[in-house]
């Protein structure tokens, strides 16, 4: 606990790789998304980390983990704890080798069903990581709103822009969802989970947590 730093996530730390490989990460407050691009720049892979999740880079000094992208969806605040330091407790504490195993499993299911959700259509990706949000969201409010634009949906899903539009304007006439600049309300969070009716959420289906 004396390696402990507690920091703010600037806006810089979003636009580089730094949140991972600076260290283990708790988030002690905020809702993060992270996602994997390919070299292309086309999100592979997308998970959301709520205030008590962890996310970082612990396997291996000389590994660097260059291609995540980070989306601040609420202001966030974390206990960082440095590679370098842990690397000396690690020495005369093998436990610490432990934590990072246990740490392997806080996301796991995320990472899976994410990968399961990628060959699906565009409207459940979409449902999907909206759904995700809210389970993450520390404060959602009673309309269920969400604040984020079309760009970070497009970023997160790996969809073009143009397509995650014309799929939240397809909810928007189902009366499910209310689209305003800059965020989105859940009108008919019922109607809207059941679109993910028989989809194969067999290893994380987020409407269990809503």
């Amino acid at each position: 606990m004396k390696l402990a730093k507690r920091k703010h996530i600037m806006e810089r730390d979003l636009d580089n790789s730094s949140l991972v490989n600076q260290g283990v990460n708790f988030l002690e407050q905020g809702t993060l998304a992270v996602c994997i691009q390919t070299p292309n720049l086309k999100t592979a892979n997308c998970i959301l980390i709520g205030q008590g999740g962890w996310f970082g880079n612990y396997i291996d000094q000389a590994s660097t983990l260059s291609s995540f992208v980070f989306i601040e969806l609420e202001p966030c605040r974390v206990i960082n704890f440095s590679n370098d330091r842990l690397r000396e407790v690690s020495l005369t504490h093998s436990e610490v080798y432990k934590w990072f195993y246990s740490l392997t499993f806080e996301s796991r299911d995320k990472w899976l069903q994410s990968q399961l959700i990628n060959s699906e259509s565009m409207a459940v990706r979409v449902i999907y990581l909206l759904l995700e949000i809210l389970v993450h969201l520390e404060r959602r409010g009673a309309h269920n709103e969400i604040v984020i634009s079309q760009q970070q949906l497009s970023d997160m899903t790996g969809i073009a822009r143009q397509r995650v539009n014309e799929v939240m304007k397809q909810l928007e006439r189902a009366q499910l969802v209310q689209l305003h600049r800059g965020k989105i309300n859940i009108v008919d969070l019922q109607q809207l989970s059941e679109q993910l009716d028989g989809v194969d959420l067999s290893i994380r289906d987020p409407r269990r947590f809503l």
